[in-house]
């Protein structure tokens, strides 16, 4: 059988991997000039790789160490050491500070909150409404700056903000299995690690799909070179793609696929990287949280041996969204004025560099992670039924596992196997 493969990023690299190892001759179509999608290191602003997509490896029992094993890719843990600061009611605290203020730390409470809502079953309804029982639960009534963290706790991990989140998605999105929440990074990045589970596959880049012509027996993908006939397409477009109706599907897909894309929240997300002449916060900071637009702060070099002084910024939701239209050199001022609030001192004549790369801004992405609102339940597998001669894949398909790279991975290896063997 010939398989086309829509995108090289995760999912469509490990679709392309496993139906080729199933005897099938695959292609794969990739709009941009290299692989990786959502996945993006850049080695040149830095002694040491700097993450403008995923960063992390969650969990010890993932998918993606399948990959690391395979290619013998260097990781450490340092990143779960969880030297948690916060920028609290104007002050830049240890973590201990604000669990003792608010009675827990910000995800871990909202999680608590969100698994006594389902356990007495209460109707799906907006995660702002959960947020609500925080004061019966925890005995501590929430400001607006408490509830700016809390909220920016969410939106960086999910690019959505509390009303667009269900409280019902928790059933579906489990992450059972996956071992303790523990944050491992690529030493050599994560470019360097697809790159390696591309090598040997027929990926063409600069080849952007316009248009599928399908139905029960194959398919045309149509791209600015030319057409081609295969007999399967596995289409691991971003939801966002998808949802701006940027490829063309011919028949359109049936009513209850683009239920499921428009129903589907294609969140915002974006990284502003900044390096300074030296280290100005605290030198066991891992994670930093602020109530703030940038929302999350992190050191990218943190256990790699040559470390220099760089802080990521990374932030989600509506935050994310009003930033979007603004230049690299106005998103680092921003987030440098951001910073200097937290650290209490102006710190734009000590930035060196910065890079901004905001995902819902890209063309060939549209968005940040997936996520499901109130009333959801369903959509994601929805959007992973194959119809016809199309297959789907891509971290908005994983029902249990999305918003990650090895739920990508997870998700393309389901598509290949609907395939069977060759």
């Amino acid at each position: 059988m010939r398989v086309g493969v829509i995108g090289a990023g995760a999912a469509g690299i490990e679709a392309a991997r496993v139906a080729t190892a199933a005897g099938h001759e695959v292609v794969v179509f990739e709009a941009r000039d290299r692989v990786g999608g959502r996945a993006f290191t850049d080695y040149s602003f830095a002694g040491h790789p700097i993450e403008l997509g995923a960063e992390f490896i969650h969990g010890e029992h993932v998918a993606t160490w399948d990959w690391v094993r395979e290619f013998d890719a260097p990781t450490n843990g340092e990143a779960h050491s969880y030297e948690v600061w916060s920028h609290f009611r104007g002050e830049l605290v240890p973590s201990e500070r604000v669990v003792a203020a608010l009675g827990s730390d910000l995800s871990s409470g909202l999680r608590r909150l969100n698994g006594i809502w389902n356990r007495a079953d209460r109707p799906d309804a907006p995660l702002s409404e959960v947020l609500e029982t925080w004061s019966a639960e925890f005995g501590t009534e929430l400001a607006d700056e408490d509830r700016a963290l809390v909220a920016n706790s969410v939106a960086q991990g999910t690019s959505a903000d509390l009303e667009q989140l269900g409280a019902h998605r928790v059933r579906e999105a489990s992450y059972r299995g996956d071992g303790e929440l523990h944050h491992w990074r690529l030493n050599e990045g994560y470019t360097s690690l697809i790159d390696a589970a591309a090598s040997g596959l027929d990926v063409r880049l600069g080849a952007a799909v316009t248009r599928i012509r399908w139905d029960e027996d194959g398919a045309t993908v149509e791209t600015p070179a030319g057409a081609e006939r295969v007999d399967a397409v596995v289409v691991t477009l971003p939801l966002g793609v998808l949802q701006a109706d940027a490829v063309e599907f011919d028949p359109p897909l049936p009513a209850d696929k683009r239920e499921a894309i428009a129903g589907l929240n294609a969140g915002h997300i974006s990284k502003v990287v900044l390096k300074f002449d030296e280290v100005h916060w605290p030198p066991d900071l891992t994670f930093l949280w602020t109530p703030l637009d940038t929302q999350l702060w992190w050191r990218p070099g943190q256990g790699q041996a040559n470390e220099e002084p760089v802080l990521t910024a990374f932030f989600g939701g509506s935050d994310a969204a009003r930033l979007e239209g603004a230049s690299e050199g106005e998103a680092v001022a921003a987030a440098t004025r951001d910073l200097g609030d937290i650290l209490g001192r102006s710190m734009e004549a000590h930035v060196v560099a910065g890079r901004y790369l905001a995902w819902g801004a890209e063309e060939c992405t549209r968005m940040g992670y997936s996520s499901v609102p109130a009333g959801g339940l369903g959509l994601r597998a929805q959007l992973g039924e194959p119809v016809g001669a199309l297959h789907f894949a891509g971290e908005a398909t994983n029902v249990a596992r999305p918003a990650t790279v090895h739920g990508a991975i997870e998700s393309g290896r389901r598509a290949a196997a609907e395939l069977g063997e060759a």
